[in-house]
C-alpha cells in the first residue's frame, strides 16, 4: 500500500476513490467523508457491475467526467469500472472489508427489511412477501450473490489499495485512516445498521463460506495486511 497524502495545493482534485462493498459500513463512512471534506466535495457514485449503469448522487448520469470540485468519489463500483469511465490514476483507492459470511447474512436481512418497508404489507393487509421471499440459503446459493467482494474489487490487487479497513475493527481503523490522511478529526456515524446478530446455523454458515471462497481468501488477506501495517 502506498498512500498519497492530501495536499492543499490540489484541493480541487480527486483525492479519494472509495469502493463501497454493500453492507460494509459504507453509508456511515460516506457521512464521515462528507464531514471531513465538505458535502459539496464528496459525490456518491454508483456503477452497476452487470449493466454498467452510472448514477451520480442517485441520478442517472452520462457526463464526460467528474466536476473539478469533487475530492472524493464513494459508492458501489469496481476499480476497473471506475478506470474505464473516469480514467483517474493518481487518487488514493480505499475500501472496507467484512467477513464474507456476515456480509451475506447482513445483506439478505437488509433486503428483506427494505422489501417489507416498500410493500407496507401490514398496513395494506397484503401477503405478497411471504409468497415471494427466498430463504437465506436460496439467496446465498444464487451465483449473482456470491463472491461480491471480489467482484467489487476487480481491477486492483488488495495490496495496491492505499487503505483497506476491516469493519469488525471499524473505529480503530477509521482512526488509522485519519492519521494516514492527516485529517483533523474522524467523526464516527452509524447508519443502515441491521441491529442484531441473526441466528444462523453452523452448517449454513459453512455453506455460505463455501459459496464465497474467493471472498474468504480476500478477507484473510485483508487481515494480514492490517496486522502488517499495525506492526
Amino acid at each position: 500500500m502506498q498512500l498519497l497524502r492530501s495536499d492543499p495545493r490540489f484541493k480541487h482534485q480527486l483525492q479519494l476513490v472509495s469502493i463501497h462493498i454493500p453492507k460494509t459500513a459504507g453509508t456511515s463512512f460516506r457521512n464521515t467523508l462528507r464531514e471531513v471534506y465538505g458535502e459539496d466535495h464528496v459525490v456518491r457514485l454508483d456503477i452497476t457491475l452487470e449493466e454498467e449503469k452510472i448514477r451520480l448522487n442517485e441520478k442517472d448520469w452520462n457526463g464526460p467526467r467528474l466536476s473539478k470540485d469533487i475530492q472524493v468519489a464513494h459508492g458501489h463500483f469496481s476499480p476497473s469500472l471506475f478506470q474505464k469511465y473516469f480514467r483517474e490514476n493518481e487518487a488514493n483507492y480505499i475500501t472496507w472489508l467484512r467477513h464474507p459470511v456476515e456480509r451475506v447474512i447482513s445483506n439478505y436481512y437488509y433486503l428483506v427489511k427494505r422489501l417489507k418497508e416498500e410493500l407496507e404489507e401490514e398496513r395494506k393487509g397484503l401477503n405478497i412477501l411471504s409468497k415471494l421471499q427466498r430463504s437465506l440459503e436460496e439467496y446465498a446459493s444464487a451465483p449473482l450473490n456470491q463472491n461480491r467482494i471480489s467482484k467489487f474489487l476487480s481491477g486492483r490487487a488488495l495490496e495496491d489499495f492505499a487503505f483497506v479497513g476491516i469493519q469488525e475493527h471499524y473505529q480503530a481503523d477509521l482512526q488509522r485512516l485519519a492519521q494516514l490522511l492527516e485529517w483533523p478529526t474522524a467523526p464516527h456515524f452509524r447508519h443502515n445498521v441491521t441491529g442484531k446478530r441473526y441466528e444462523v446455523s453452523t452448517d449454513l454458515r459453512k455453506q455460505i463460506a463455501s459459496y464465497n471462497e474467493a471472498d474468504m481468501i480476500l478477507y484473510e488477506k485483508g487481515l494480514e495486511l492490517r496486522e502488517k501495517y499495525q506492526a
